[in-house]
């Protein structure tokens, strides 16, 4: 369905937008084609060792509370060129709306074709410097699980899960640091009930977890902010965050094989620091983000992997590795970047060279044979107009086990639409 409203009707979108435009623009939609090939492929499945096709899960990928009013649709597919790994996609529509309905009220809601979330912020209560938060969410595939088992996908043990919560929440925003940089204290409670399902290739032998209340307590604080666009112009983000998680109905789930436990308590630590910065029309940007889950099961862990970065607030990605591919107690993981013009004079077409490094302490029965985890990338990226934007990418895992040896590839396809 996905892949035929593409087929359909986004070229044609595009192209009416571009020919208002001045000759300038009518001249770089030449490279739509070059863009939007990978984006039907990889939507449609059409690529070799392509096993199963996977909705990611998604986050809200912002929580700041700030005074700008958003509107992005966001579309992201990623898929490995061989081996045996997922097809792996998402949409959304995410807004943002400050002093809705009256001034102190804020929005924040994302919206996918089985999935949506919402809260409604209250600032300046009970205090000044503080607002509280209430929302509601759910939908289907929203706590789904794909396993992994030395770089491939295991399909028999891989299943989906549907989800309703609530969310109360309580934000402590202080003035900016040198009347540029946000600083917020968040806490956080989010009651939520899963109900696990089967897909289609889930092994009938295979147990299901058990549907299950589940509730997190998360506490946090930030400084400055990662804007939710594919390329911010400028970012700075330390933030140290901590989430206690308590599982009503604990126990045994997995192949007869190959039993796995959840665990009622679990909880995990991380800490995000780096930024972007641009100069002489090119942009480079480094960020560190480092984990602890000391008490964790496979459904909690960490997880690492792909290039589909706008799917959380904290995505941790590993360019060449299948999307969630690394199951992690402890981790550290570098990201770097580096995006400037094709060529001088323009600023619609981008080349953005990658490199990541991980050090990986995993989870129990989910090891793979290196713990040093490296992996380099190229998106070619095209702003068709200052509102839309294409992204076509590559990435290369040097780490990733793939069949007797190592180097996975990954294509990755991204667009976003500024309303």
């Amino acid at each position: 369905m996905l892949a035929e409203i593409f087929h359909s009707a986004l070229p044609t979108l595009m192209l009416r937008r571009a020919n208002g435009t001045k000759g300038r623009e009518v001249g770089h939609v030449r490279f739509l084609a070059v863009l939007i090939l990978p984006l039907v492929l990889v939507l449609t499945g059409d690529v070799d060792g392509v096993s199963a096709q996977v909705i990611a899960p998604i986050e809200t990928p912002y929580t700041l509370i700030d005074d700008e009013s958003r509107t992005r649709l966001e579309v992201g597919a990623e898929t490995p060129l061989r081996g045996n790994g997922p097809l792996t996609g998402y949409a959304y529509v995410l807004l943002t709306r400050p002093h809705f309905l009256a001034e102190p009220v804020y929005l924040r809601a994302v919206i996918a074709p089985v999935y949506a979330t919402g809260e409604l912020i209250r600032d300046h209560w009970p205090t000044t410097h503080s607002a509280l938060g209430f929302g509601l969410g759910g939908g289907l595939f929203a706590a789904g699980y794909t396993e992994f088992r030395d770089g491939r996908v295991d399909k028999e043990a891989s299943f989906s899960g549907n989800t309703a919560e609530a969310t109360l929440a309580y934000y402590l925003r202080r003035p900016k640091v040198a009347g540029v940089l946000p600083l917020e204290a968040q806490i956080s409670v989010r009651p939520t009930y899963v109900l696990y399902d089967r897909n289609k290739d889930t092994s009938r032998r295979f147990r299901l977890p058990e549907d299950s209340a589940i509730y997190r307590v998360r506490t946090g604080i930030r400084l400055g902010g990662v804007p939710p666009d594919l390329f911010p112009e400028s970012a700075v983000e330390l933030s140290l965050w901590h989430q206690f998680s308590y599982r009503a109905a604990a126990g045994r789930y997995g192949l007869p094989e190959r039993p796995q436990q959840t665990e009622h308590f679990t909880q995990e630590t991380w800490i995000r620091l780096g930024g972007s910065y641009s100069f002489w029309g090119t942009q480079a940007s480094a960020f560190l983000n480092a984990g602890i889950a000391e008490d964790t099961d496979a459904l909690s862990a960490f997880r690492l992997g792909g290039g589909l970065r706008l799917r959380a607030e904290f995505p941790y990605m590993l360019h060449g590795y299948n999307v969630d591919e690394i199951s992690a107690r402890r981790f550290c993981l570098v990201n770097l970047a580096y995006r400037f013009p094709l060529w001088p004079g323009q600023d619609r077409v981008h080349l953005d060279l990658l490199a990541d490094y991980a050090r990986v302490d995993y989870l129990p029965g989910h090891r793979l044979p290196h713990s040093g985890l490296a992996g380099v990338g190229a998106n070619l990226s095209v702003a068709l107009t200052k509102r839309i934007t294409l992204v076509a990418g590559y990435g290369y895992g040097i780490d990733a086990p793939r069949g007797r040896g190592f180097g996975g590839h990954e294509v990755v396809a991204l667009f976003e639409f500024k309303y």
